[in-house]
């Protein structure tokens, strides 16, 4: 009977929502509900299959004791089709419904059980009268059931948080340290089928990454590490939109620019025709775009600049910061200018190229700015799927752009071949650069000296990409990548010291999915956790992109090559630190920190590195506070100390993440 009472129910339901969307204003965001099970077990466990393929899953109380399985959020403008696609492609029931989410209790089923409270959004707002619902919290023992506390006091809870973007949840992989993300769809439908080298990462570890469907628009999402949320921030169309910039006809293939923060933004710019002829010419120009974390805003940059584009045709494939002058760069692709963006003025000027470059070639997806403002450029492709016949003996060096005297070359810097620089991480000290052309071969820029090195490569064939390139906090490992050939995709770990090099993992490894899949790509994209960041992906598959976290010391663990996890913790013991490690102790450890300074107003606005040893056999050392290196400047009036992991040989927890005050 309770079954009939349920599908009565549930087919009256649908009957409502059919013409719910119609009813709703378009900019508003409705769920897709697709059962309800009478018990929050049995939910959990059809939530569990849903998101082997579904990337939005939620769950609410819905009354009657019952709990609903919905996905979204969505704008109501869209969700028709997909409740039709998702139908079609029979990944949920027949008889599923879009809801308003008016009759929607608290939620039930989220990412993680800490999401900081605020208050209720749309789910509130839209009832017609505004009511209080009471959340409960599970507490669990370490078996995962419910603990019974012996006592009717319920404990004081705060309302998880109700994400009211498209988000994903993180899910874990195969090995410990493997966490795997899939791009949502944008709220209009847009799908981000591709992710190219555009993987990010700022200063507290919030990784960001952008996803395109390489035919109308493209997305930019952003890893939230308080509980491991996935979510659209923006996407190219709506904002363009939202400034009154975009065209009749108008369309933005890629964001396949890394995205670059700097001084609270973060910033990429549209690649709208790759090609390498003159399609480039038939598009509007391109676009830069700006997202501010601390009010979750994304906009067009590019609205208030002459006729609202960058450069008239140019497209852009990759993006570098010159952090002391406040200036970001582009280059075009495929005329291989070279653009600047004054961030203060919000202008754009094309700089050109050196005067040996002609005709179109393969653009560096990869370029630097040292400190002093020079610029690094390259060029050029030996393999024959680009090459375009440019001249070897004008791409088997370094080019540089000088903002006094200058385009340049640099003979002296020399290439191993005409291969443009693909991917690359400074150090934290930001005095090395590494640095790789898309066939493994590994240089080293040295800041003060303006020097030149080439280190060597990964013991695996050239004939394959590499687009994955993360270099360990210590400066003493790079975790390269190798994909797009006939063998599973992999990453290697590349010992600077010694040049040696082995198979880490095969992405097969991580998780059965996203081993089908024929692409990794991503660099410099680290957490505040030890974990780096890449995206996963076939072409046209009708899949959306996956995000990988993978954390090496928790693969070197699982895999035997560690003999033990090492994790390291601080607190204050009287006036001094107190650092403690557990695991192996047996060798001396070189453990690395930050000093952050801030100014009144609470601003992060300075750091110094620095690294302590811990002795053979010590599973605790005692730091006094002044033999600390110091955030230095005027306005610092706080800091903070913060234990780094190192990417090579421990992890830290939280709390020695977080910091300690100084």
């Amino acid at each position: 009977m309770q079954k009939c009472v349920h599908t009565i129910s549930f087919v009256v339901a649908l009957l409502i929502g059919q013409a719910v969307s119609a009813q709703i204003a378009p900019d508003r965001y409705v769920w897709i509900q697709i059962e309800a099970q009478p018990n929050r077990e049995s939910a959990m466990a059809r939530i569990n299959t849903y998101r082997e393929t579904i990337s939005n899953v939620v769950g609410f109380k819905i009354g009657g004791g019952w709990f609903g399985i919905t996905l979204g959020p969505y704008k109501s403008n869209v969700v028709d089709a997909e409740l039709i696609k998702l139908k079609t492609r029979k990944l949920i029931p027949f008889d599923s419904f879009v809801a308003r989410g008016i009759t929607y209790d608290s939620q039930f089923y989220f990412p993680r059980s800490n999401f900081q409270a605020i208050k209720k959004t749309q789910l509130s707002t839209e009832t017609e009268t505004e009511t209080e619902t009471e959340t409960e919290t599970e507490t669990e023992t370490e078996t995962g059931t419910e603990a019974e506390t012996g006592t009717e006091t319920e404990p004081e809870t705060t309302e998880p948080e109700v994400i009211t973007v498209p988000y994903n949840s993180v899910r874990d992989g195969s090995l410990d340290g493997v966490h795997i993300w899939q791009m949502p769809d944008a709220p209009d439908g847009s799908r981000p089928d591709q992710s190219w080298l555009a993987v990010g990462s700022d200063a507290e570890g919030e990784i960001y990454i952008s996803g395109h469907d390489h035919q109308t628009n493209s997305m930019l999402y952003r890893m939230y590490q308080h509980d491991d949320t996935l979510r659209w921030v923006g996407d190219a169309k709506s904002a363009s939109e939202a400034a009154n910039n975009w065209q009749a006809g108008e369309s933005a293939e890629k964001f396949h620019t890394r995205p670059v923060h700097h001084n609270g933004t973060v910033y990429v710019a549209t690649l709208d025709s790759s090609d390498m002829n003159n399609s480039f010419l038939n598009t509007r120009g391109f676009h830069w775009y700006g997202y501010q974390p601390a009010d979750n805003s994304f906009t067009d940059l590019s609205a208030t600049e002459p006729n609202g584009v960058g450069a008239q045709t140019m497209q852009i494939v990759t993006i570098q910061k010159d952090p002391v002058n406040n200036l970001l760069y582009g280059m075009s692709i495929p005329e291989n200018k070279l653009v600047r963006y004054d961030i203060a003025s919000g202008t754009t000027t094309v700089l050109g190229k050196p005067s040996a470059w002609t005709g179109y070639f393969y653009s560096n997806r990869f370029m630097w700015v040292d400190s002093r403002g020079r610029v690094y450029i390259t060029g050029g492709s030996s393999r024959n799927q680009w090459n375009q016949g440019e001249s070897a003996s004008t791409f088997n060096h370094v080019w540089y752009y000088d903002p006094q005297s200058g385009f340049g070359e640099l003979p002296a810097f020399a290439l191993q071949g005409p291969n443009a620089m693909e991917v690359g991480q400074w150090d934290r000290r930001r005095e090395n650069l590494y640095v790789s052309d898309d066939q493994g071969h590994i240089y080293r820029f040295n800041d003060a000296a303006a020097s030149w090195t080439f280190l060597g490569r990964p013991a695996f064939s050239s004939s394959l990409k590499t687009w994955v390139f993360q270099l360990s906090a210590d400066e003493e490992k790079i975790y390269i990548g190798l994909s797009d050939g006939g063998r599973p995709n992999a990453i290697y770990e590349y010992d600077i010291a010694t040049g040696n090099s082995f198979e880490l993992l095969q992405i097969g490894d991580l998780d059965a999915t996203v081993a089908t899949e024929n692409f990794v790509t991503g660099y410099d994209s680290w957490d505040s956790r030890g974990s780096f960041h890449i995206s996963n992906f076939s072409m046209y598959d009708g899949d959306n992109a996956y995000m990988l976290g993978i954390n090496p010391v928790r693969i070197k663990v699982e895999k035997g090559l560690l003999p033990e996890l090492v994790e390291l913790s601080a607190e204050w013991q009287g006036t001094s630190i107190e650092l403690t490690r557990t695991g192996l102790s047996s060798n001396a450890l070189e453990v690395l920190y930050q000093v952050r300074g801030y100014n009144s107003a609470g601003d992060w606005i300075t750091t110094a590195h620095g690294e302590l040893t811990m002795a053979a056999n010590a599973t605790t050392t005692s730091i006094a506070p002044n033999s600390l290196y110091s955030a230095a400047g005027g306005a610092v009036v706080s800091s903070k100390f913060v234990l780094i992991p190192d990417g090579n040989d421990y992890v830290v927890d939280d709390a020695g993440r977080e910091g300690l005050d100084l």
